[in-house]
């Protein structure tokens, strides 16, 4: 795990003092050590911060050189390296190494773009071919690492992060102010965006090759075209197929050779990582967050840990916490992400690294499964949404004034079903961003090629995979990644092993709802039930907005940066005094802007 950034410039003057301050920025992402290469003719210069897991001697040390002249920065893990090991030695290749970066470089001289198959992980990859003059940048099939790019005059720069580009000369910090409205309806930078001019991400599962001046950009990897209907034996034999998954997607996943333990929390998700690593003979200790003045899953957890024969420890969120992370959310975050579990993912993480440099997760178990509530609701909202309008409006008058019940009310406002789920996935109702940044209408917030793709699909599995394709790499995955890798932490997440991904999105309905087939398959592997409703991990941000964070918040939100941005300042007072008097939980939507706020502050 680590950070990665270059340069390539086509009339060869690519420049390392250039890269070595992005570099610099991300130094949180590798306190191990930090490497540079440049080319010879000035075409290419590639960067890298090393968080050391796997061989963390000189061996393993990168930029890697190939004895072909292949160059290589890589972050993240392949954990599929032992056996492409073997394959490669059975032809003749040595190692000096005993980690994974040597492998996927031989294989990826040996094989090409085809070796991507094979790999088993979460990467994000830089390949310079100083002999074609071909850069390749690849990010895995999920998402789970990020990869950012930015075109540049006569060739183009790449890193981790967005702040890192911004630290290149040449990219523009310039604000794109057509994505703020499409912004604010998520919370996050969607799709190949972000809030800076110039710079975008490279979409999970694709590459970029750019040869000698050209630039093309494609999938290696379509998960739309991986879902099929599921050969198991329905209820018999899904659960023990699950369970068998489980074990091997976890059982690589402990290979390292620093410290390593789990998060857990009160929910079915973690507890299968954790069991299933008990199943396989490890005996990590967990890991979990509670939060004052809010819901509390610690003792669910620690149950599971007892029962499981693992130690335990619980690491308390306090508002003081949040106003913390807040000071810093520009940095930590870096996209800008309004995400207000940010916090407790960053407080939990602060302690795991304290204890080990690698945990494993529960991680995306709510997009495969449907476990988030919003799935419910929308069921519903589908069929209100063929009531006249005045039922609709009378329906949401009566809601009770809480987070779930403005999502609602938006969303039966909606004329179709994505900006429906928009209202009830996202922040800022399309409808009201737009009139915050003062536009007839809002941007789409996705895109309508792959809206067009999904409108086939049955309702039970469509918005699971606009999820997993959208709202997790592009928000919950880069939450992870930032808070965690702020504190020099991997984390690797079984549950986004692409076979269990797979399989679980091909399952019939009755074995997805409620999670029944996770929940079967954790019996399989010898874990106490769960509770049937995971408390969540939720910070209490309703409560702590109208207290503790209030000010704070509220100077944000009404300062001067704001009135730059151009944002209605009668709507966010609106919007403001319906949260303070307890008409209606507008937490998000305050939090949203006052992230964006500090984004724009800090790095335009």
């Amino acid at each position: 795990m680590c950070g990665v950034c270059g340069w390539v410039d086509w009339d060869g003057a690519a420049d390392e003092a250039a890269v070595r301050r992005m570099s610099e920025r991300l130094a949180h992402r590798g306190p191990d050590g930090s490497g540079e290469w440049r080319d010879p003719t000035g075409l290419a210069v590639l960067s890298h911060r090393r968080l050391a897991v796997l061989d963390t001697s000189e061996r393993a040390h990168q930029p890697m050189v190939h004895p072909s002249g292949l160059v290589l920065v890589f972050n993240g893990e392949v954990y599929s390296f032992p056996k492409i090991r073997r394959e490669l030695e059975e032809e003749g290749a040595a190692f000096t190494s005993t980690g994974d970066t040597e492998v996927v470089l031989a294989a990826l001289a040996r094989w090409g773009i085809a070796a991507l198959d094979r790999f088993v992980g979460m990467f994000a990859l830089a390949l310079w071919d100083a002999g074609r003059r071909r850069l390749l940048l690849v990010r895995d099939r999920f998402g789970i690492k990020p990869l950012f790019v930015a075109s540049v005059p006569r060739g183009l720069a790449f890193a981790s992060e967005v702040p890192a580009l911004l630290a290149h000369p040449l990219v523009s910090r310039d604000l794109d102010r057509s994505t703020v409205a499409r912004w604010l309806q998520q919370g996050y930078p969607n799709g190949r965006t972000t809030l800076a001019k110039g710079v975008w991400r490279l979409p999970p599962g694709h590459l970029l090759e750019a040869e000698d001046g050209r630039t093309s950009v494609r999938p290696w990897y379509d998960l739309l075209g991986q879902v099929r209907p599921s050969e198991v034996d329905g209820v018999r034999d899904a659960p023990e197929r699950l369970a068998e998954l489980l074990r091997e997607a976890v059982s690589c996943r402990l290979v390292s050779d620093v410290p390593l333990g789990c998060f857990l929390s009160g929910g079915v998700d973690s507890a299968a990582v954790v069991a299933a690593a008990a199943a396989s003979g490890a005996r990590p200790e967990t890991l979990t967050v509670s939060f004052e003045a809010g819901e509390d899953e610690s003792a669910a957890a620690r149950r599971t840990a007892q029962a499981l024969r693992l130690d335990h420890a619980s690491e308390r969120c306090t508002p003081a916490e949040m106003l913390g992370v807040f000071a810093e959310w520009h940095r930590i975050a870096g996209d800008p992400l309004a995400d207000p579990s940010l916090a407790p993912t960053w407080v939990v993480s602060r302690a795991a690294r304290r204890r080990w440099t690698v945990a494993l997760s529960g991680d995306g178990g709510d997009e495969l499964l449907g476990g988030y509530p919003r799935l419910k609701l929308m069921a519903h909202v589908e069929g209100w949404r063929r009531a006249p309008g005045v039922v609709r409006a009378v329906m949401g008058s009566v809601l009770p004034a809480r987070r779930w019940a403005a999502k609602l009310t938006a969303a039966l406002a909606c004329r179709g079903r994505w900006s429906a789920y928009q209202a009830l996935q996202g922040v800022w109702p399309a409808a009201e961003a737009a009139r915050l940044c003062g536009l007839a209408d809002a941007p789409p917030a996705w895109s309508p090629d792959l809206l067009a793709r999904l409108d086939h699909e049955p309702s039970w599995l469509r918005y699971r995979l606009l999820d997993m394709l959208t709202f997790l790499p592009d928000r919950m995955l880069a939450k992870v990644d930032r808070a965690s890798m702020h504190h020099a932490l991997e984390v690797r997440v079984p549950l986004l092993d692409h076979r269990v991904a797979e399989f679980l999105l091909s399952l019939p309905p009755e074995l997805v709802e409620g999670k029944r087939v996770l929940r079967r398959a954790l019996a399989r592997l010898g874990a106490p039930p769960p509770p049937r409703r995971k408390r969540g991990f939720e910070v209490p941000l309703a409560g702590w907005l109208r207290g503790p964070l209030r000010e704070t918040i509220g100077a944000t939100v009404f300062g001067p940066t704001a009135r730059r941005l151009g944002l209605d300042d009668a709507v966010l007072r609106s919007t403001w005094t319906a949260h303070q008097e307890g008409r209606a939980d507008l937490g998000e939507r305050l939090l949203a802007v006052a992230v964006l706020v500090r984004w724009v502050e800090e790095w335009t």
